[in-house]
């Protein structure tokens, strides 16, 4: 089955060229990709560990049960921002996202991928480094769930190292109301970010995702955990 690939917009932001693409098979399927910089970023399908992160990370939450409030690194195609609105007892939804169209995407691509989650009243989309937002909501947070990257290792820009060194585990430590979860996914297993995390957060583990997959061959992508 042949796969057409059409590019249909980009986006000249802080970290790069972000590329729409819409992907096309001879049955009529047809999904849509991003690649910054010409390398894959994140698409509307093969996304179950991308929706995994909110469950396991809201799994092991021991504060709040109801009005939690959730900061999403990296709206993506927007799978993260949906599995976050539909954990029970969410009041809100703060979305860091560098790319200005992006968000667009969401409204005008993606929305039938993610069931118009950018739409929902309780969303706030904030078109800013992840990191910032991260400086400046020191005890803000119920759930963090970051993908900003193709996991800690494979970075979409140099500058977004700060966010996987102790320092940076540390200020999303300091963004948690008590008893807050941070959730970072990641392609595969990281033993030096691990090691990292687990500095901060002594009880952290390493979630294999492949028991949310739909299909036996999507990846077996990982999600570092930890709380407050």
């Amino acid at each position: 089955m042949r796969l057409r690939t059409t590019e249909i917009d980009r986006d000249v932001t802080p970290l790069g060229v972000l590329t729409l693409e819409r992907d096309e098979t001879d049955a009529g399927e047809v999904g849509h990709q991003v690649a910054l910089d010409g390398a894959f970023l994140m698409a509307t399908h093969g996304a179950h560990s991308e929706r995994a992160l909110a469950p396991i990370a809201h799994s092991r939450r021991r504060g709040l049960a109801e009005g939690l409030s959730v900061l999403v690194g990296g709206l993506g195609a927007g799978h993260t921002l949906r599995a976050a609105l539909d954990l029970p007892g969410v009041r809100r939804v703060v979305v860091a996202e560098i790319g200005a169209k992006v968000v667009a995407w969401n409204r005008d691509h993606f929305a039938e991928a993610n069931g118009r989650a950018v739409f929902d009243p309780r969303v706030t989309i904030e078109i800013a480094d992840l990191a910032e937002v991260v400086a400046r909501s020191v005890g803000r947070f119920d759930l963090l769930l970051l993908d900003v990257d193709n996991g800690p290792g494979w970075l979409a820009a140099p500058g977004n190292a700060r966010l996987y060194d102790r320092a940076g585990v540390l200020a999303c430590r300091r963004a948690l109301a008590p008893g807050g979860v941070v959730a970072v996914w990641s392609p595969c297993r990281n033993p030096g970010f691990f090691e990292t995390f687990r500095g901060v957060f002594p009880d952290a583990e390493e979630v294999d995702t492949r028991p949310w997959a739909n299909e036996v061959n999507e990846p077996a992508d990982v999600v570092y955990v930890g709380g407050d």
